[in-house]
């Protein structure tokens, strides 16, 4: 004799799955689905509102299409200095000092900084502590360092 589930109540065969967890009064339900574990600056970085929710808050400084460099000099605000030993410790923990270093060419590369602001960033970078596990950067990584450059940027708009 073989068992037909056609033959057994849904939700029994979901019970018994281990598919379902019951509600107060008793129903059961389907399980949610899981989210992706994220942190939370990882969260704000990926949304591409957020960078632009930030300039316009701060409305300190318009921003064109197209316009880069982003960073043309580094800021010398007690605000812009914490923002940039922020931005560059995350760098180094994450990646360590040559994927950092190679990080900040990079973003010269693309236009988000002058040459020049990744010299003058590299030059810190000894300063920080190696972590002992790096890791190659991830999009997400790069999305952070936008907005931090976003934040440095809005420093020097307040400070010119």
């Amino acid at each position: 004799m073989s068992l037909n589930p056609r033959h057994y109540d849904v939700r029994e065969l979901r019970s018994l799955a281990g598919g379902t967890r019951a509600t107060a009064d008793g129903a059961p339900r389907e399980r949610p689905l899981r989210l992706p574990n994220r942190n939370r600056a990882e969260q704000a970085a990926r949304s591409a509102a957020f960078t632009e929710i930030l300039l316009r808050q701060r409305n300190l400084r318009k921003v064109t299409d197209g316009e880069r460099p982003y960073l043309t000099a580094v800021p010398s605000s007690p605000a812009a200095e914490h923002e940039i030993a922020d931005w560059l410790g995350y760098l180094v923990d994450v990646g360590g000092h040559l994927r950092s270093r190679d990080a900040l060419s990079y973003y010269a590369e693309i236009g988000w900084i002058t040459p020049a602001v990744a010299k003058t960033l590299t030059r810190r970078l000894p300063g920080y502590e190696p972590p002992r596990h790096d890791r190659p950067f991830t999009p997400a990584d790069h999305r952070i360092s936008l907005v931090s450059l976003v934040r440095l940027v809005s420093c020097a708009s307040e400070h010119p």
